[in-house]
Parts: structure tokens; C-alpha cells; sequence
């Protein structure tokens, strides 16, 4: 699952490589096919700046093009029309040639990265994801900008390379302007954006909330990977479920399979650290494992509390998870007055959640291993640690599932609220004075809606408190988690819309200083935030 930073790498290094192809392998008759494939590179580029490229919505206010983005668009035009000139003085373009696939394999990366934001928006550019909003500040055009006018360096180098030996003179000179175009375009964006933000390298491909199943065939070597992501699908169904944009709401009945499955995942994550925590030599790496696994157990405490919240607490719209119900009487039966429970699906958050403890359960106890088996004996610590990359490899992607769960907490809340009118509850503490004896379930009290949002809420606390214990676990074990910082980012975007925190502009005001310019409370005399 690639992110931003790896395509735009992968885009610029395919560049990089044609620059670096031997003179003598380029001939007179390709020249012009490299041109166009160049071209059509530059038009990717520009299909990428602005606003309507990537910004979701809804925005406090439709933003303009940066003023790196409007220099960098000027520069491609020049360039595009100057490769078009060179184009009609060379020779007829030749055959497909090593160069110019690789060429076509860099505009594919800039296509992907489009691709990978557009997965983030709906058809109506709403945000799918938190991380979507991480794309309408300042630091995050910045970014953008600064990777593009990289690609842009990278195909002047290019262009370079094709001025060389080129057969007619007007074919060099317009080499020479497209070139010159992207140099200028490159140096320019790069210093107008020096505070982008690059821990937008690791944004990732938001996956759809479609479950794909565990199997006993899946090699063990691959287990952290699609751990990974179910816990971005599970992000997804977070998120959806947070602002009730899911085709499929999430029910009481698959919050408490799901806090189930959270507080069993857990547990298992937990033990798997303390598994290859009694082999680990460096004492740092041993006790840092040793308190994540500590900091697991918190959580799975934590979510089994919001499970057991549910005992006494149905949702009418999805009965499949209530108390044990006694047989239906004899005179019931004769009167036809029995009814049968409705039968629904489970949301696929459910399944996913089941899946995530699947892959745990064989990482740890092998490839045979199910939910309802008894946990059996554990791999050799050694062979656990190698199928997941190392120690701190293994302590990142447990980090993945506490930041997803966290999220998944915090939407528990709003999900419930949502369900409350459909809420019943048979618990013998709220019952209604007067109610008929003969009627089990009524509405359930307030006080029991607020046990079930405190539930969450302490959830919320306790995957907090386990991602940062495996974050110090990866960071001793020498692995860093770049994600950690967009995680933690999405998680301010999330507390921001529930106005948990104070919100900030979209996007920076323009100025017309330098980038290296004096602060503008000193140039006006006043500090922030004081009166005039």
C-alpha cells in the first residue's frame, strides 16, 4: 500500500533514470516520442494544482492557488509549448523504446498520487477519512507544491538529456526555454515552501469497508501488512460512522461485537509482545515491550467494559446481540402471538474487527488458528519477530490498531446518540413504577446512555495511552512510525469538529513579503491576540 512521499519518489527516481541513459542509446527518431512522453508528464503535474485537485469540502472558505502553484502552472505552460516546438523540428517519433516506459511508469506514480488523495473524498469531495482534512491547511499545499516542482527538476534533467546531440538547431533552442521553464519553476517552488509539512509522505490509500477475509493459506509473513490494512478500513468505517455518511449505520448490536473483538485483539497483542519480549537481549527494547503489552491489557480492559455496557441494552432496530430471553409459553404459542427475531447482516466494521484477531491469533500461534480455538502454544518468539520485520516493526503495527481504535472510540459516542430512541433495556434497576408486569423491555433510562458514552470515552483514554507505549517500543527498537505524526494530526482534526479544541484558518492569508520575511506583529507593533 504505497503513500504520497513513495509515489512521488517512485515518479522522480524513473526520471532520474532516463536522465542518467547513455547518449547512445537514444536515437535521432525517439527523440520526439520522449518529448511528448515528457509532455504528457508535465500535463499530470499540472492536473494535480489546486484547489479542485484535492481539497475536500466542506471548507470555511474556498481556497485560491498558493502562489508556489500559479508559478509552477505558468512555468509547465512554457515548458509544454516549448517541447511541442522542439517536437515539430525533430524527425517522426519513433517505436516505444526503455526510456520512454520509463517515463510513462513516472506520469503512472503522479496519476497514483491523485488517485491516492481522490480515495480520501466522496463524489462531492466530503471527506471519507480524517486524514482527508489534513489537506486544507497551508503546510499541506506546501507540500504538494514542493514534491511537484521535484518532478519538475527531475524532467528538465530530462529535457536536459534530449538537448544534447539534438540534429536541428531550433529542436535545441526550444530544449533549452522548457528546460530553463522548469529550472525556474522548481528553484521558485522550493523556496516559497519551505514550511510544507513532509509528514504528509506517509499519507496512505484509504481502503474501502470491505472485509477481506483471513485465511489459513495466508503466509504469516504477511500478516503485519494486512493488519495494516484492516486497521485503515476500519478507520474508514470510523470516520463514515462519526458524521453518519455510511450506507450502513453501525448498530448497538455491532458496537458490542466490535468492543468484543477490540478487547480480545488486544489481549492477544499484548501477549504476543510479552512472547517476544522474553527473548530480547537489550534490556531498553525488553522493557519498553514489556510496558506496551501493560498498556494492551489497559485497553482490552477498557473495551471489554464497553461490551459488557450492552448487557442489559438493546437496540430494536438490530436485536442481534440481547439477553438470554425465556421459551415462549404454551398459551403464546396457541395464540400466535410469538414472534421471531429479525434477522440483519453485521456491519462490515464487525467483520473486520473479527479479522484483525484472526491475523493477531496466527501471528502468534500459526496459520491454523481461529477465534473459537483454544490459544494452543505459541510460535518460537524467533519466528514471530522475523515474519514481522523485528521487534520494532511488531510494536508499530499493534501501534496502528490502538490509533485506529481511538478512533472507532471516539465515534461510539455520536453512534450511540443516534440509537438512543431505539434503545431498550429489560434492567430490573430502571424499570418504570406502574409499567405492566408482563412487559419485559422499555426505553432505556438516561443514566444507562450515559454509562455507555463514559464506556467509550475511557476507551478513547486507553488506546491513547497504548499507542504511545508502542510508539516508545518501536522508537527503542530503532524502527521509526512516520504515520504516528499524520495519526496524531487527523486525531486534532477530529477533536477540532467536535470543538473539543479551537479550530485554525484553512488556509494561510497571502502576503507579498519575501519568504524570508519580518513577522508581521513586529512590522505592525502588536503582539497576537491583543487589542488594538
Amino acid at each position: 500500500m504505497a503513500t504520497l512521499g513513495e509515489l512521488f519518489d517512485v515518479a522522480i527516481a524513473r526520471l532520474d533514470e532516463v536522465a542518467r541513459t547513455p547518449l547512445a542509446s537514444i536515437g535521432a527518431d525517439e527523440r520526439a516520442a520522449l518529448a511528448g512522453e515528457v509532455e504528457g508528464l508535465l500535463l499530470q503535474v499540472q492536473k494535480s494544482l489546486g484547489p479542485r485537485a484535492y481539497t475536500p469540502t466542506p471548507t470555511t472558505e474556498e481556497r485560491e492557488l498558493t502562489a508556489a502553484e500559479r508559478n509552477l502552472s505558468d512555468c509547465l505552460d512554457l515548458a509544454r509549448d516549448s517541447l511541442s516546438t522542439a517536437r515539430r523540428y525533430l524527425s517522426p517519433q519513433g517505436g516505444e523504446s526503455q526510456a520512454s516506459s520509463r517515463i510513462a511508469s513516472a506520469t503512472q506514480a503522479l496519476g497514483a498520487v491523485r488517485d491516492t488523495i481522490s480515495s480520501h473524498l466522496g463524489p462531492d469531495r466530503a471527506a471519507l477519512t480524517p486524514y482527508a482534512y489534513l489537506l486544507r491547511h497551508q503546510k499541506a499545499f506546501d507540500y504538494l507544491a514542493r514534491r511537484q516542482a521535484e518532478v519538475a527538476w527531475a524532467a528538465g534533467r530530462v529535457v536536459h538529456r534530449l538537448t544534447q546531440d539534438a540534429e536541428h538547431p531550433g529542436a535545441v533552442d526550444a530544449f533549452n526555454q522548457a528546460r530553463a521553464s522548469l529550472d525556474h519553476a522548481s528553484v521558485y517552488a522550493r523556496s516559497s515552501t519551505r514550511d510544507a509539512d513532509h509528514d504528509l509522505a506517509a499519507f496512505p490509500t484509504a481502503l474501502p469497508v470491505e472485509p477481506v477475509h483471513a485465511a489459513s493459506t495466508d503466509p504469516t509473513s504477511a500478516i503485519t501488512a494486512r493488519l495494516a490494512e484492516d486497521s485503515e478500513r476500519l478507520s474508514r468505517a470510523a470516520y463514515t460512522a462519526l458524521h453518519d455518511r455510511a450506507d450502513q449505520r453501525l448498530s448497538g448490536s455491532d458496537l458490542q461485537q466490535i468492543s468484543r473483538w477490540n478487547a480480545m485483539g488486544r489481549l492477544l497483542a499484548g501477549r504476543t509482545l510479552l512472547h517476544v519480549a522474553e527473548g530480547v537481549t537489550d534490556g531498553a527494547v525488553r522493557d519498553s515491550l514489556k510496558d506496551a503489552a501493560a498498556a494492551l491489557r489497559g485497553s482490552s480492559k477498557a473495551w471489554k467494559g464497553a461490551a459488557e455496557a450492552w448487557t442489559r441494552v438493546v437496540d430494536i432496530g438490530d436485536p442481534r446481540e440481547h439477553p438470554v430471553l425465556p421459551p415462549p409459553g404454551l398459551a403464546q404459542v396457541k395464540q400466535g402471538t410469538v414472534a421471531s427475531m429479525p434477522s440483519t447482516d453485521p456491519h462490515p466494521a464487525v467483520v473486520i474487527s473479527r479479522t484483525s484477531v484472526v491475523r493477531l491469533g496466527q501471528l502468534l500461534f500459526g496459520s491454523q488458528w481461529t477465534p473459537e480455538q483454544p490459544p494452543g502454544n505459541a510460535r518460537p518468539a524467533a519466528d514471530v519477530v522475523a515474519d514481522a520485520g523485528g521487534e520494532g516493526a511488531l510494536a508499530a503495527a499493534a501501534y496502528r490498531l490502538s490509533a485506529t481504535g481511538w478512533q472507532m472510540a471516539a465515534a461510539a459516542p455520536w453512534v450511540v446518540r443516534r440509537a438512543e430512541a431505539g434503545l431498550v433495556t429489560d434492567s430490573a434497576n430502571y424499570r418504570p413504577a406502574g409499567l405492566d408486569r408482563d412487559r419485559r423491555f422499555y426505553p432505556a433510562h438516561p443514566r444507562q446512555i450515559e454509562v455507555l458514552t463514559g464506556a467509550y470515552s475511557a476507551a478513547m483514554g486507553a488506546e491513547q495511552k497504548g499507542a504511545a507505549a508502542l510508539l516508545t517500543a518501536a522508537q527503542s527498537a530503532g524502527t521509526p512510525v512516520p504515520r504516528a505524526m499524520l495519526d496524531a494530526a487527523a486525531h486534532r482534526s477530529i477533536a477540532q469538529e467536535q470543538k473539543w479544541v479551537s479550530a485554525r484558518p484553512v488556509q494561510a492569508p497571502s502576503q507579498v513579503l519575501p519568504r524570508a520575511h519580518v513577522p508581521t506583529e513586529l512590522v505592525t507593533g502588536r503582539r497576537p491576540g491583543l487589542r488594538r
